[in-house]
């Protein structure tokens, strides 16, 4: 079965009846009663450094623009043990700049990102990352395809403090 994890700033909710659909989720951790002021999106080369530092890795499903594949975000050095271990493997990493519409386009290490989404991630994987991405991008919302669960990560916040409110 294939599943997906989506991230976007948590400014985000006050677009196109975003706030409407988290409100109806079954499960919401962390979403304020009003939306937090809009900031700087972070760039590709900012999100890839976060989730590098975090420990973390993956599969690009995106260039950036004159690189070798894969350059920034480095695979999974071990697919056959890596979730059974514990390994911050973050799956299938596509990464949205403003105003696109798909992730397989090569994107400048400068261009702003509006989403991360990762597919078949092993989930503590993706709470580190978004800690990470927190501290230095604002707030971030963290939701599933099924529109079931969702969550926001603060700055400040550490993953070891919620993973007991982590729902995937």
């Amino acid at each position: 079965m294939s599943w997906s994890l989506l991230v976007v700033p948590l400014d985000r909710l006050s677009r196109d009846g975003m706030s409407d659909w988290i409100a109806s989720a079954e499960f919401t951790r962390g979403i304020p009663e009003q939306v937090p002021q809009a900031l700087p999106l972070p760039s590709v080369a900012e999100v890839l450094d976060a989730f590098r530092a975090a420990g973390c890795h993956g599969t690009n499903w995106f260039e950036v623009v004159g690189e070798d594949a894969g350059s920034r975000l480095p695979e999974c050095p071990s697919p056959g043990t890596c979730a059974s271990t514990g390994g911050l493997d973050l799956g299938e990493v596509s990464v949205y700049s403003t105003g696109e519409t798909s992730s397989l386009l090569a994107v400048p290490e400068d261009a702003a990102v509006e989403t991360v989404a990762f597919r078949k991630p092993n989930p503590s994987a993706v709470l580190r990352a978004v800690c990470a991405l927190a501290s230095f991008a604002g707030p971030q919302l963290v939701f599933d395809e099924s529109a079931g669960q969702a969550f926001a990560a603060w700055p400040g916040e550490e993953a070891g403090e919620l993973e007991d409110d982590w729902p995937w």
